[in-house]
């Protein structure tokens, strides 16, 4: 919908007819005048007039002459040819729609490379509605005397003339002229006791339509009319309605009923009064008092309306009348009562601790609440039970057992039950519980480790402990079970318990524990260890710990009678695992015995100065077909390499095998110092070293230097990564040239929870930690093919503390979990 609006037909950019159009309305008119312009739009034209030009608004059309055209001038130019109004008459309920609107201009031309003969531009558009709606009207007449009574109008919307009707709309008496929502008329020269059918009427000034109310049947002379009533209480020991009443006519019988809302709480019987103005009491019999609470079941007061109806036999005399007044009921009168209740543990493993179902373990105990005998008063019901205590709470409405549940605070608490009734009043009883404090068993400190960190042996130590739970002067805790298993690392499931409870030293509600020799796990593998710690609230409560016991990697272990380096379990009296390097000379006085050579196994290869064979017939043979050079000058004749004054070695058509490496002096001249590759009897390829720079010189005279040359290398220059070198001056830019790359992927302080990061895209991981908060700092690297999707355990210790964690990954993502101990995990690295 709208009330203005454009339309156009541009034939070429530009070029063509742009129409607006405006509408302005009257609402008392229930139409629009529309105004439509037609505009010729171009850059430049000559044009002449046109006489078939058309205009048309809602079908009323007109054919006009546009004038001629001759404008070269630059820019874009809009030309108003016609404006046209036209009436447009609206629908009855304001509405109209399918407005149309349309113009056209012939140009019976080319422009801008178009041929254009007449150009149309049309559009249809709906209005905007008017508004034609009709006020509510709605009508009462109060007042009612022999003679008369007041009849009130109101309206929804202001209105500016006001009539009445008092035989049902047939015909209409003005009464007002004044706009606004409201007016009123006092009649006072009606017939009496003659019944008329009022109604009202009223224009809305906007628009002036009229609405008209529905009827009302009114009749004079005569009913009793109620000045004032008085508040009272419907559960007193005795209820009197008071009232204040004026009676016109001492024959007619007058009946009282007590309503809230339209609906009716209470009728009571007819009473005649005596003609004049004065107070009226009645007093409720006990039914009808019964008859009145009842039907305020739900309600603790409410605003009644007092109604009185006056009637000649069963004819209505007149309207009735009203007042209002406020019934109410007590607490103390009306409010439930509660006979008390019950209170139990119903929790059968703490009751078998405490041996009383009347005392609670904090935080386990499950407290039931059993209320007694709830009584409503006065036609009102029970409808709600309720317990708390410290701040748990639970209801029903059937006065069933009340399940609290655990209490999570300690000492003496209330607990309190109150009921409900249908009013809204209630009723409290309170009643005191103990709740014994409690906290499931802790551990101070804790270290298991291999005896020397290498040995089967385990060491065990802890100490911590539980909570008193104290009855009746008596404590009643204890530890249950103290017990451990391990499984291999690499195994699925743990082996069966090992109770030590026998073995550990309890004072009070301390408890610890020692065990230099506790089990033997084999020094060559790695274990998962569980520890278990429970007092008598069992599973409920359990405290379990868990360590990773690593493999024992020894420098040294010493055996009797036997030393082993890098290995445990030495099977000589020196069992070394790897090589061996010694400093100094070894000489025939240093070995005392023989070394037999069924101990030998392997042999030294001739690269690294030995035989290469294992018999001396192997060894000679060896020496003499591989030609070991000793120093000196040596002259085997040719096909032999030998050393010679110009040439140092001399391949002479040879292979070499066995050199462990060549030494030559820094070259000082243009001699041929360094290494010479023959070509010809003039001829060479060089590598030599000249001023702290290795230089390779291909195809020269074997007297010249330096020659045509090559660096091999030289300190502050760099071989390609592509060729074989780091690409690097320096060692750690030499590692990140070859891809060694750490990432940070955690730094904090880590002891509880979990932390995640990628799993994909790294090789190794380096975690350092601290076996506890003061300790110092230790690292572990873990390979990435150690991990899995189940939960791998590590741990990282010293000879008191430790922090275990569990490694897995799911999708590219990998889980460090905090388990147990004190320590703390600091860095997290990712190593490509």
């Amino acid at each position: 919908m709208a009330l203005s609006g454009t339309f156009q037909n541009y034939p070429v950019s530009s070029f063509g007819l742009y129409c607006e159009w405006r509408g302005t309305q009257s609402v008392t008119g229930n139409y629009t005048d529309i105004t439509l312009k037609v505009y010729l739009s171009y850059y430049t034209l000559s044009v002449g007039a046109r006489s078939d030009s058309t205009i048309s608004i809602n079908g009323a059309s007109e054919t006009y002459t546009a004038p001629a055209i001759d404008d070269y001038s630059s820019g874009w130019k809009k030309k108003l040819l016609k404006t046209k109004t036209v009436r447009v008459n609206h629908n009855a309920d304001g509405t109209k729609s399918g407005v149309s609107l349309s113009a056209s201009w012939r140009f019976s031309g080319t422009y801008s490379g178009v041929s254009i003969g007449t150009i149309t531009a049309s559009t249809s558009v709906t209005l905007n509605s008017i508004d034609r709606s009709a006020p509510t009207v709605s009508c009462s007449v109060t007042g009612i005397t022999a003679n008369g009574f007041k009849i009130s109008g109101s309206s929804s919307a202001t209105s500016d003339i006001w009539q009445y009707s008092l035989n049902g709309g047939s015909t209409w008496t003005q009464f007002s002229t004044t706009a606004g929502t409201s007016a009123s008329i006092t009649l006072s020269s009606l017939s009496p006791n003659t019944s008329y059918s009022v109604r009202a009427r009223a224009r809305k000034k906007s628009n002036q339509v009229y609405g008209t109310s529905g009827t009302i049947t009114a009749k004079t002379l005569g009913g009793a009319v109620i000045a004032s009533c008085s508040n009272f209480a419907a559960d007193a020991s005795s209820v009197t309605l008071s009232m204040r009443v004026t009676v016109y006519n001492a024959s007619y019988t007058n009946y009282i009923t007590i309503k809230n809302g339209s609906t009716t709480y209470l009728s009571l019987a007819g009473r005649t009064w005596a003609t004049g103005t004065s107070d009226r009491s009645i007093t409720l019999s006990a039914a009808e008092r019964t008859t009145l609470l009842n039907a305020m079941a739900n309600l603790k007061s409410f605003t009644a309306t007092i109604q009185l109806v006056t009637k000649s036999g069963t004819t209505q005399i007149g309207n009735a009348s009203t007042c209002t007044c406020t019934i109410s009921t007590t607490q103390s009168a009306s409010g439930p009562t509660i006979s008390g209740f019950t209170f139990a543990d119903t929790y059968a493993t703490t009751t078998a601790i405490t041996g009383n179902d009347q005392v609670l373990i904090q935080g386990y105990s499950k407290l039931t609440v059993t209320p007694g005998t709830a009584t409503a008063k006065n036609g009102a019901s029970i409808v709600s039970y309720s317990a708390v205590c410290s701040g748990v709470t639970k209801s029903n409405t059937t006065g069933a057992a009340l399940t609290l549940g655990e209490i999570g605070t300690s000492g003496t608490r209330d607990i309190t039950l109150t009921v409900t009734d249908s009013r809204g009043y209630t009723a409290s009883v309170t009643k005191s519980v103990t709740v014994v404090a409690y906290s499931k068993p802790k551990v101070n400190s804790a270290s298991l480790r291999r005896t020397n960190d290498i040995e089967t042996e385990m060491q065990l130590v802890f100490d911590g402990s539980i909570s008193p739970i104290t009855v009746g002067g008596t404590q009643k805790n204890s530890l249950l079970y103290v017990r451990y298993r391990y499984k291999l690392t690499s195994a699925t499931s743990y082996n069966t318990y090992t109770s030590i409870l026998g073995s550990v030293t309890a004072n009070g509600t301390g408890f610890s524990f020692s065990n230099l020799e506790l089990c033997n796990l084999n020094s060559e593998s790695s274990y998962d260890f569980h520890l278990q710690i429970r007092d008598k609230l069992d599973s409920l409560t359990s405290l379990d710990l868990y360590f990773v016991v690593s493999q024992g990697t020894p420098l040294v272990a010493l055996r009797k009678k036997m030393v082993g380096i890098n290995t445990p379990n030495p099977e000589t009296a020196l069992h070394v695992v790897g090589d061996v390097k010694v400093e100094g000379a070894l000489s025939a006085s240093t070995l005392s015995g023989s070394l037999p050579a069924g101990n030998l196994t392997g042999t030294l290869p001739i690269s690294k100065g030995g035989t290469g064979a294992t018999t001396a017939s192997g060894a000679a043979s060896n020496l003499i077909s591989r030609q070991i050079i000793s120093p000196g000058a040596v002259n085997v004749g040719s096909n032999r390499y030998y050393t010679s004054d110009s040439y140092g070695i001399d391949m002479n058509n040879s292979d070499m095998i066995g050199i462990n490496g060549l030494y030559f002096q820094d070259a000082v001249d243009s001699a041929g110092e360094g290494i010479n590759f023959y070509r010809s009897s003039t001829t060479w390829d060089r590598l030599y070293a000249y001023g702290g720079v290795l230089y390779f010189a291909p195809n020269i005279a074997s007297s010249t230097h330096p020659g045509t040359r090559y660096t091999v290398y030289h300190s502050g220059n760099t071989v390609a990564v592509a060729d074989g070198g780091t690409g690097a001056s320096s060692a750690a830019s030499a590692r990140t040239n070859l891809g060694i790359a750490a990432t940070s992927l955690y730094n904090g302080t880590l002891t509880s929870g979990s932390i995640t990061f990628n799993y994909g895209n790294y090789n190794f991981y380096i975690i350092i930690g601290r076996p506890s908060s003061t300790a110092s700092r230790v690292s572990l690297v873990v390979p990435k093919i150690m991990l899995t999707t189940s939960a791998v355990s590590f741990q990282i210790a010293d000879e008191t503390n430790y922090k275990s964690f569990n490694l897995y990954y799911s999708g590219s993502t990998v889980t460090l979990a905090i388990q147990g101990g004190s320590g703390q995990i600091n860095r997290v690295f990712g190593v490509n």
